[in-house]
């Protein structure tokens, strides 16, 4: 089993759960860019702070029918905004 790595320091985007990102470089809200632990590495990170730390099951998160994508600002490039 695979799971995600919710930072609870680093708060939340809106009501987005903020998650390590992959290869465990930085924090996102964004799934597609969410680092996938195995059970092993989850356990090993979430034992020595459990407070700061929360393994979710990326099964269940990635089934869940209430999960929306989430568009990152920094990596918009403000001139592609219409102005009318």
């Amino acid at each position: 089993m695979e799971y995600y790595i919710q930072n609870t320091n680093a708060g939340y985007l809106g009501n987005a759960i903020i998650f390590w990102a992959k290869g465990r470089n930085g924090y996102t809200a964004d799934l597609n860019n969410s680092h996938k632990f195995t059970e092993e590495e989850a356990k090993q990170i979430c034992t020595g702070n459990p407070e700061k730390n929360k393994a979710w099951a990326v099964d269940y998160i990635d089934n869940n029918k209430g999960i929306q994508r989430v568009t990152d600002s920094q990596y918009l490039d403000s001139s592609n905004i219409k102005q009318w």
